[in-house]
């Protein structure tokens, strides 16, 4: 098995960085082994386990990013945006993309490779870090990861974190961070549960589940196996290079994971343990609107995706200190066949990638004074490797190329006593990335850069609240940006430099019982932006990676809810962005970024046992990128889903029984997030959900 902590070169450091190099050099030279025996003295207190206390970290998730102590999760309030099990669940998606849209100023894109995305308030996907229980999601070859192949099933809830965030959450998180919980039951006892559902272009999926808790411990095993003939193509969509169908070319999809989660509690202490497997295979819908005798369309299919993921949660609280920490591992592999036209019929080339990575977060928190403080250090190891491969009869050649990074953060936050008036935080970390093996290039130097947060949140009476953020944060170029190629596509620069992000924000909430309401503005100001262009090669169109002069987004953000009857609840959020590209010759709208981001939910209780959902999804002007590097107009859209479930419990067998069907894109219209990548049509899905 490749090790990606095998030894390499490791390029010069900055004086001002001493410490950094001394502390990596080290963890450069651990061995996968030594990590997870760090992570092992980590869970020594577990050794010694006692009768669980009432009152032990009633307020402490292991599987968020949560690090103050007593009644810190709640202050966190102001700045997070919490979806719910229920909310999550209605979607009736397999894959964490379809959910997405429930979190305010988020949209999901797909894109060219065929990987399902997440934006937030006009960050790019790299710019927006994902965690599972803790542990970054995102690969790190990339750091991103695609969210149509990340399970839903597992998720017991979500959050997303915006402006500048907490130092703990590492580097690459200058756009936020989304936060996926896994599920558990909370209070003891045992659940069963299957759904089975069908819908539009022969897509079917079976999900199980079976959950089990006690006073001290509790256990969750989950699986799916889903399979889609393809995507519905929207009325309106102008794919002239695409066979007419009813379905996006090469847009089928068979998918399945299996999942584990562990908990056990103890006196003073608490620990975790998740297990996760995905497998697809899935095709890669082309840009129809391209001619391929005049551009390089990618004719892509994924024959092998495959991720698996180790995680394990820690927290030992004393009575004046806490140590908590997360350690992962991760395997990541998947393989690209690139084919010569529409038809599929030839390979002309293959890629296969291999990801390894470990990490560690170890968090140690005490008072001091008034005020809390707490030591962060965080470190990831990544190797990729990548096997090219041209088929062609009259080429035939092949390339082995390995890569490896390590992603470093050190820093400190000091946060006030949480009280019922308010509380601030300001945090400042030095964060790092190493690049000692980098293929056929020459050896890069690391980059180094130091990151600011500060929050204050202050009551100013019992259900008005005023919050405030602000701070700055590097974003480090990605090894693909770096030297990634995607099958000739893509011109290297390996002189990209890091991102600088300025961030402020301030936001009043109202909250009273039927009702709530909440609003803010925000800005963010970035220096290097990382976009790019498209360039001629010998005749042909390829795309380069450059730094812009910089970016600006202004934004408007709005949440709500409203208990409008016994029977009618509605909630929605909008958020309105002016997101600008600033350069030498005058500023252009963002690429690909909309205006305008808008949902509004309603739930109707019909009768005791039906419940009808209606969904609004808004969604603005936004600007692809032409072949000529001008920008073309994307339609805005309005799109309606609705879902009619009713639900009955058998009291004698003791099962709830739910049946439910729904209509998403009621009106078929057409919604671009890309030139030539239409999202879906007009589908629907009915399905058969039992628990026990």
């Amino acid at each position: 098995m490749w090790n990606p902590i095998d030894k390499g070169p490791v390029g010069d450091v900055p004086q001002s960085a001493v410490a950094f190099r001394v502390s990596f050099i080290i963890i450069d030279c651990m061995s996968l082994r030594l990590l997870l025996f760090l992570s092992t003295v980590l869970l020594a207190p577990l050794t010694v386990l006692g009768q669980v206390q009432s009152d032990s970290l009633r307020s402490y998730d292991l599987s968020e990013i949560v690090i103050g102590g007593e009644g810190r999760e709640s202050d966190r309030a102001e700045q997070l945006f919490r979806v719910s099990l229920a909310d999550l669940a209605r979607q009736d998606a397999p894959d964490v993309a379809g959910t997405l849209r429930l979190l305010p100023g988020a949209t999901v894109q797909t894109n060219s490779r065929g990987e399902a995305l997440v934006y937030v308030r006009a960050s790019g996907e790299r710019q927006v870090a994902l965690f599972l229980d803790g542990a970054p999601l995102n690969i790190a070859w990339d750091n991103r990861i695609d969210l149509s192949l990340v399970p839903a099933n597992i998720i017991g809830g979500m959050t997303i974190e915006k402006g500048a965030v907490g130092a703990a959450y590492g580097t690459n998180v200058s756009g936020g961070a989304v936060n996926l919980q896994s599920r558990r039951l909370q209070t003891p006892g045992r659940l069963s549960e299957m759904t089975l559902q069908g819908g539009s272009g022969s897509s079917r999926q079976i999900r199980g589940l079976f959950a089990n808790r006690t006073q001290r411990s509790s256990i969750l095993v989950g699986a799916t196996i889903a399979k889609s003939g393809g995507m519905i193509v929207p009325r309106g969509a102008d794919l002239p290079f695409e066979p007419e169908m009813t379905r996006r070319a090469n847009s089928d999809r068979r998918e399945g994971n299996i999942y584990v989660r562990y908990d056990l509690t103890g006196d003073r202490t608490r620990w975790g343990f998740t297990l996760l497997h995905a497998s697809a295979e899935k095709g890669v819908p082309p840009e129809g609107h391209l001619d391929p005798s005049m551009e390089n369309v990618r004719y892509w299919r994924y024959p092998r995706w495959q991720n698996t993921m180790a995680i394990l949660n820690a927290v030992s609280d004393r009575d004046d200190w806490r140590l908590s920490g997360t350690a992962w591992l991760n395997r990541f592999r998947q393989q690209i066949d690139n084919y010569s036209d529409v038809t599929y019929d030839q390979r002309t080339a293959s890629q296969r990638d291999l990801d390894d990575a470990a990490g560690l977060r170890l968090i140690a928190e005490s008072e001091l004074g008034p005020v809390l403080v707490r030591g962060i250090h965080l470190v990831s190891i990544s190797g990729h490797r990548q096997d090219d491969k041209e088929l062609v009869p009259e080429i035939k050649s092949a390339l082995r190329v390995r890569y490896r990074s390590v992603l470093h953060s050190t820093g400190m936050e000091i946060t006030s006593r949480p009280t019922d008036d308010g509380h601030w935080v300001f945090g400042a970390t030095l964060d790092g990335m190493l690049t000692p093996e980098v293929g056929k290039f020459d050896d890069q130097d690391g980059f180094y850069a130091w990151s600011v947060n500060t929050e204050w949140v202050r009551s100013l009476r019992k259900d008005v609240s005023l919050y405030l953020n602000a701070g700055s944060k590097p974003r480090f170029p990605t090894m693909r940006e770096l030297f990634g190629t995607a099958l000739n596509r893509y011109i290297v620069n390996p002189d990209l430099t890091p991102e600088r992000s300025w961030l402020a924000e301030g936001a009043l909430n109202l909250t009273r019982e039927e009702w709530s309401i909440g609003g803010g503005v925000f800005i963010q100001r970035t220096i290097g932006t990382i976009d790019q262009v498209n360039v001629q090669v010998d005749g042909t169109n390829k795309r380069k990676r450059i730094n812009l002069d910089g970016s600006r987004v202004l934004g408007i953000e709005m949440t709500g809810s409203l208990i409008a009857s016994r029977r009618v609840r509605l909630e929605g959020h909008g958020t309105w962005l002016r997101p600008v590209a600033i350069t030498d010759d005058g500023n252009r709208h963002l690429t690909e970024k909309p205006e305008l981001l808008a949902t509004l939910t309603t739930r109707i209780d019909v009768t005791g046992t039906l419940v009808l959902h209606a969904d609004g999804v808004f969604t603005g002007r936004s600007y692809g990128l032409g072949i000529e590097n001008d920008q073309i107009e994307l339609p805005t859209t309005v799109r309606l889903n609705l879902r009619l479930s009713a639900a009955r419990y058998f009291k004698g067998s003791n099962v709830f029984a739910q049946v439910y069907a729904g209509i998403n894109n009621v009106t078929d219209e057409l919604h671009l997030s890309q030139l030539g990548l239409p999202d879906e049509g007009r589908s629907v899905r009915f399905g058969l959900n039992l628990s026990r």
